[in-house]
């Protein structure tokens, strides 16, 4: 119970839009379940109560791209490069909310320390140091995985977080 009103008040408290303070999430593995939960039934006619402060950075013909604030965790962890995209059709695809931790280095054994089960689900292809090689968990019961990359330029320091629908 106390584990489900907390979850509860990191996501209600993500949705206020404050960027730092005392009351955020800890860490990463406080704030990428709270993130996976406030935008698993998302749409473009709710997005003003989404988890953050989204601006619409551009659209397609089938999607809106957002973009928002950095966000400074209270461990210190700064979330960066946040990025959400929303199908224009409720029956499109499922949301999809892309971030990169920054300011410190989180290990792929930091990562399966947190979620156990993860399967290669990229890797690089020898274009550009850019590349990632990407983890990802199987799918929750919310058909949601979430995907840890890593660049080629810095293999040992998760690049980006990604969290996705089925």
């Amino acid at each position: 119970m106390i584990a489900i009103k907390t979850g509860l008040a990191i996501a209600m408290l993500l949705c206020t839009g404050i960027a730092e303070g005392s009351l955020l999430p800890q860490n990463i593995w406080q704030f990428i379940p709270a993130a996976s939960s406030a935008i698993k039934n998302l749409s473009i006619n709710d997005v003003d109560n989404a988890l953050l402060t989204f601006r619409l950075s551009s659209e397609n013909e089938y999607i809106h791209f957002y973009t928002a604030e950095p966000v400074k965790l209270a461990d210190g962890l700064l979330i960066s490069s946040i990025e959400l995209r929303l199908s224009k059709n409720r029956q499109g695809m499922s949301p999809l909310l892309i971030f990169s931790p920054s300011n410190q280095c989180i290990t792929l054994t930091s990562v399966k320390e947190h979620y156990h089960d993860l399967s290669m689900t990229d890797y690089p292809r020898g274009h550009s140091e850019n590349e990632v090689t990407s983890f990802s968990t199987p799918a929750d019961i919310n058909r949601q995985k979430i995907s840890f990359s890593f660049t080629v330029k810095d293999p040992d320091c998760l690049a980006r977080v990604v969290i996705a629908g089925d």
